[in-house]
């Protein structure tokens, strides 16, 4: 049974998508993306934006939380989900559509400014 995920925005590979549904297989593989068009059953809201990455992400992920600060005290312009995809930790570990993968969520954004809520990186892994 397909898994759903909806998030305000999602990062897989290269691409950041607004409001989309992102649909993993049993073995967690990413299925399908599609638009968010009507709540449908079966599906996990996940706050902030959502990510996906490959399960060896997990041994880089205080770096990668590093780097986003780093990258955002660095561009004022910068918003959360265009650092996620310019990320040399995240670009190292994207996920494919071949192998397993993990989802990840960075919860504290405001949305006013698409950057981090009090300059802190609250990370949770979703699967």
């Amino acid at each position: 049974m397909k898994k759903g995920f909806f998030s305000h925005q999602l990062c897989y590979r290269r691409s950041l998508l607004n409001k989309h549904i992102l649909y993993l297989t049993e073995e967690n593989k990413v299925d399908h993306i599609l638009p968010f068009q009507r709540e449908v059953s079966l599906t996990t809201f996940c706050e902030g934006i959502l990510f996906v990455v490959s399960p060896r992400f997990e041994l880089e992920k205080e770096e990668f939380c590093r780097t986003i600060q780093k990258q955002l005290s660095e561009n004022c312009l910068l918003t959360v989900g265009e650092a996620i995809i310019q990320n040399p930790v995240y670009l190292r570990n994207m996920a494919d559509d071949v192998a397993p993968c993990a989802l990840y969520t960075i919860t504290t954004i405001n949305w006013a400014t698409a950057r981090l809520r009090d300059d802190e990186v609250v990370l949770v892994k979703v699967v």
